[in-house]
């Protein structure tokens, strides 16, 4: 896995609220090591004629851009569209839901698809609140649903 940068505090500086991004885990930015929760991480991999994107941490208004960014790239590099696996994620809130919506939206104008796989509970939770996990599952062919693989 590896983290993606979008921004660093100055050294000795960091924002009160606001997690540590690009930092890998034992790291620190400034003087203020981050703690476990505080890394977004992303990895991809190529699954047939589909991307697979795995978030791990916590998405939010600084950290959904991060997401953002490695989900378009899967787009663009896939065939079919992209599943998003989001089983480690422990925060998610509208930045992500928003990021995972204008996906979905670019995916169905390039004739592709988004899917999330194992959604954690505080993903499905936002995704049930809002009526939106309809929008993310599998297509249904002959009344049955188009399982994904799972990767070995």
């Amino acid at each position: 896995m590896h983290a993606r940068d979008i921004s660093v505090p100055e050294p000795g500086h960091r924002p009160p609220y606001g997690p540590v991004i690009g930092t890998a885990p034992g790291t620190s930015a400034g003087s203020t090591p981050p703690g476990p929760s505080t890394i977004l991480l992303t990895d991809s991999y190529p699954e047939g004629p589909r991307k697979v994107v795995v978030v791990n941490g916590e998405v939010d208004y600084e950290t959904a851009p991060v997401m953002s960014a490695a989900l378009r790239d899967a787009l663009r590099d896939s065939a079919e569209g992209v599943d998003v696996d989001l089983s480690a994620v422990r925060f998610w809130d509208c930045s992500a839901l928003n990021a995972l919506l204008r996906l979905r939206r670019d995916a169905l104008a390039h004739g592709k698809t988004v899917i999330v796989r194992s959604p954690s509970r505080t993903v499905r939770r936002v995704l049930g609140l809002t009526g939106t996990s309809r929008l993310f599952r599998p297509p249904v062919f002959e009344g049955r649903a188009v399982t994904p693989p799972s990767r070995p």
